[in-house]
């Protein structure tokens, strides 16, 4: 059974799905605004108002579940929420053979991780989200209205927008048909079915993979180099979050290298300095997690 933790944080002001920006203090298990209301009859009507809006504004916040799954690409949302410092709960999950465990698909029918459960406090009504992309451009609409992780102007919103839907549409696929070639290249049988199976993978990969690959990451590397060290307006946004771990995984498998990437590996380095992501590092240690 997938085991529950909550996680809460007191040392910023978290606001209301609503965006009122009345910063909410921690109280129990939940945000609740802090309560400065002086209890006089002169003050009375205009205090008791403003009490029954605080309570519509803390009400309004919602729960938030992250079904996570070791050894994934699910950590990005944890990092996220913690950047911008969201209560959150985390539900973990171990994989079986190296797939994700059957009991994912009780919360989706598709089983995969991350699943970000959106649950209302007043109706208990639930919203599943799934896909990380997605799941980004949900938490960046309802959850950061400062745009500590979005940018004020549109035109450098629209580019992180872009990355949300780039790096699953077009860099992942050539870096997990690569790694699938990989595998069978260590794996390739005995011989002389090994000798057959290495020139198909090769084939396969020349003709198609290790190409694309390398088209994008020159765009990549191209991009950080335009944008002062980060892909979009100079400072870290949630592209730079969800970009990270396809990137992080093509130096690990040397797919890329510093001396062919060097402005790849600088950002990389870059961003992993941000707290928040040390933070979701240690909370998922708790968990059995490497890295």
């Amino acid at each position: 059974m997938a085991e529950l933790r909550c996680y809460f944080f007191v040392s910023a002001p978290l606001y209301c799905q609503t965006r009122c920006k009345h910063p909410l203090k921690k109280k129990g298990n939940i945000y609740e605004r802090e309560n400065k209301t002086k209890q006089n009859v002169s003050q009375g009507t205009a205090e008791n108002k403003k009490e029954s809006n605080n309570r519509s504004c803390i009400m309004s916040f919602p729960i938030i579940r992250v079904h996570w799954l070791n050894q994934s690409r699910g950590l990005r949302v944890l990092w996220l929420l913690d950047h911008l410092k969201v209560d959150y709960e985390i539900i973990p999950y171990k994989r079986v053979g190296n797939r994700a465990p059957e009991s994912l698909k009780k919360i989706h029918p598709l089983g995969r991780s991350p699943i970000v459960e959106i649950e209302d406090r007043e109706t208990g009504k639930k919203q599943t989200l799934i896909e990380s992309g997605y799941i980004f451009q949900y938490i960046l609409k309802h959850f950061d209205p400062e745009n500590k992780l979005g940018n004020a102007d549109a035109d450098l919103a629209e580019k992180i927008q872009f990355y949300l839907y780039y790096v699953e549409g077009s860099l992942q696929p050539p870096l997990m048909i690569e790694y699938i070639l990989s595998l069978g290249r260590e794996n390739p049988g005995p011989f002389p079915i090994s000798y057959l199976v290495r020139g198909v993978m090769n084939k396969i990969s020349e003709a198609y993979s290790k190409g694309e690959m390398k088209n994008q990451f020159d765009f990549v590397e191209s991009e950080i180099l335009k944008n002062g060290g980060y892909l979009v307006g100079g400072k870290l946004s949630a592209a730079d979050i969800l970009m990270s771990f396809p990137l992080q995984m093509a130096f690990v498998r040397n797919f890329a290298t510093p001396e062919t990437y060097p402005n790849m590996k600088k950002w990389l380095e870059t961003i992993t300095t941000d707290e928040a992501y040390a933070v979701t590092k240690d909370k998922i240690k708790e968990f059995g997690e490497t890295f």
